[in-house]
C-alpha cells in the first residue's frame, strides 16, 4: 500500500497577499502566509488529490474565458476530476466555502458551510475523502 503525499509550498508575503482583489479570510490568509499553497492527498502512481492554488493561480483560475464567476468567488483549490473549492464573501453557517463540482453551474446549495481551516482539519481526518458529499447538511 503506497501513501499519499502532501506538500506544501513556502509561504507568501503581504505584497503579493494585497494582489487579491477580495478581503482574505482570517484562517485563509494564515494559511497563505504560512504556505502558500500545495499538494494533499496525491498518490505517487495515480496522482489525484487536491491543489491548493498559490495567489498567482487563483487569479488565473478567476480569469479562465467561459467561467463567470459571480462577484467575489474565487477559486482556492482544484482536485477530484473538476471540484474546486470557491472562497466567497457570502456566511452560510458557520463558513464562507462553496465546492463547485464539474458543470460549472454556481448554486447556492454548492455551500458547504465552513471556513477553510475547518474544511482543512475534516479533508485530513477524512483522508482525502470528499466528505462534504457524506450526506449531512451544514445549517
Amino acid at each position: 500500500m503506497e501513501k499519499a503525499k502532501v506538500f506544501f509550498n513556502p509561504p507568501t508575503t503581504e505584497k503579493d497577499l494585497k494582489k487579491l482583489p477580495f478581503n482574505v479570510p482570517k484562517d485563509y490568509e494564515e494559511f497563505l502566509l504560512l504556505h502558500n499553497g500545495g499538494l494533499i492527498f496525491n498518490h505517487p502512481e495515480y496522482g489525484g488529490g487536491f491543489e491548493l492554488f498559490t495567489i498567482d493561480e487563483i487569479l488565473e483560475h478567476r480569469a479562465i474565458p467561459g467561467f463567470d464567476y459571480p462577484d467575489n468567488w474565487f477559486p482556492i483549490a482544484y482536485g477530484y476530476d473538476g471540484c474546486y473549492l470557491i472562497v466567497t464573501d457570502k456566511m452560510v453557517g458557520n463558513g464562507y466555502l462553496y465546492v463547485m463540482d464539474t458543470g460549472y453551474n454556481f448554486e447556492d446549495n454548492m455551500f458547504i458551510g465552513m471556513t477553510f481551516e475547518d474544511w482543512l482539519e475534516k479533508i485530513i481526518i477524512a483522508q482525502g475523502s470528499k466528505f462534504w458529499e457524506w450526506g449531512f447538511i451544514i445549517p
